[in-house]
């Protein structure tokens, strides 16, 4: 097998997350390993299984563990502190899931895994391969069922905050500050850099797929297109005219842990923002479907989504906090969001594992490689 390459996990840790799993320390660990995954399950961590042996009764018994730490790229570890990824994901689940507990709203409990214990970026959480669930591959579009899956965990996730927010009459910048503020489109040098190669990728990826029929000339398409892209600064900022929530932001497919067709759970909290709930569920429609599925179904998942949302409103009595008017014209103001954005990450999303390994160990330019990953998908990879 394989040796995983990453930061090694002192036993003390071990020890600590095996601890908070059993809710004893009355265990002795008797060997641990990492072992590493065969692909690619995202860009700003080393990710590993652990699989740690111990005793406590005379038979021993095996626990794994997910095993997140930060990347040892030095470009990519610097992108994840200019935006403030391990401060917020650790916040996120020792923060403000605890806070949910203390209110009794137990909407997560089924959506997200268990984290056990985060000390220094590295988090030790349940992991669910053992349960069946397994990541889908992000080139290929999603099926209807599990579209409907993954909005059905988004509506946990949004009403999660909206019920918190009424059953405690305030809102969570009050209490949640730096945690909640958006930090990619700040302006820090890693993510500046990001977007200008972002945008380089856009212009050559509308070179080599405009057609004279697009009803645009090529040069107006990418004025639109770049426009577009200083705007998700805007629409990334609390809204002043629908209800914000808490907001995963990061909604690409890899993101997504699936049990069958029926079943979804998410993972990875280092950019959540506060924003209106479509800003996550238009964003992700638009990039986890194609063109053929929106234009059949798209009404039939926001319909879907909007009652798993009002349905967990009715269960807490509290009212119909987001109307379904208010909703759909949300997702109408974000389409030119989810379009833009969809236009930045699809460059990443459809590299194939080996090319974007080849572009993110550079050590150059953190997530700035797009123009030359584009330059990959015209020899036909």
């Amino acid at each position: 097998m394989k040796k995983f390459e990453g930061p090694l996990v002192p036993l003390s840790d071990c020890y600590k997350a095996i601890s908070s799993r059993l809710k004893t320390p009355n265990f002795e660990v008797l060997t641990y390993e990492q072992l590493p995954f065969s692909e690619i399950n995202g860009y700003l961590g080393e990710h590993c299984t652990l699989k740690a042996t111990i005793k406590r009764t005379p038979v021993p018994e095996t626990l794994s563990f997910f095993i997140k730490s930060p990347p040892r790229v030095p470009s990519q570890l610097n992108f994840l502190h200019e935006i403030n990824g391990i401060f917020k994901e650790t916040n996120f689940f020792k923060k403000y899931l605890p806070l949910l507990k203390t209110h009794g709203i137990t909407l997560l409990d089924d959506a997200l895994p268990v984290c056990y214990h985060v000390t220094d970026g590295t988090f030790f959480f349940q992991d669910l391969s053992p349960l069946g669930f397994r990541t889908l591959p992000s080139r290929a579009p999603l099926s209807l069922n599990h579209v409907k899956a993954a909005l059905a965990t988004f509506a946990k996730l949004h009403a999660s905050a909206l019920i918190l927010e009424e059953v405690k009459s305030f809102r969570l910048p009050e209490t949640f500050g730096v945690e909640l503020k958006e930090s990619f489109y700040v302006g820090a040098d890693s993510t500046e850099r990001a977007m200008k190669s972002c945008k380089q990728g856009i212009k050559a990826l509308i070179d080599i797929t405009h057609q004279d029929d697009f009803g645009i000339s090529k040069d107006a398409f990418k004025e639109k297109a770049l426009e577009g892209c200083d705007l998700q600064a805007v629409f990334a900022t609390p809204s002043q005219r629908f209800r914000n929530t808490i907001c995963h932001g990061d909604v690409w497919t890899k993101n997504f842990l699936f049990r069958g067709v029926e079943e979804c759970c998410i993972v990875d909290f280092q950019t959540y923002r506060y924003g209106p709930p479509a800003q996550d569920v238009v964003a992700f429609l638009y990039l986890v479907t194609d063109r053929g599925f929106r234009e059949k179904r798209l009404g039939e998942v926001l319909e879907f989504y909007y009652g798993e949302l009002r349905g967990h409103f009715r269960e807490y009595d509290v009212g119909e906090v987001v109307t379904r008017q208010e909703f759909f014209e949300s997702c109408d103001y974000f389409k030119r969001f989810a379009l833009t954005q969809t236009l930045t990450h699809l460059q990443v999303v459809i590299l194939r594992n080996d090319i974007a390994e080849e572009l993110f160990e550079e050590s150059t330019n953190s997530l700035g490689m797009c123009a030359r990953g584009t330059k990959f998908l015209c020899k036909g990879t």
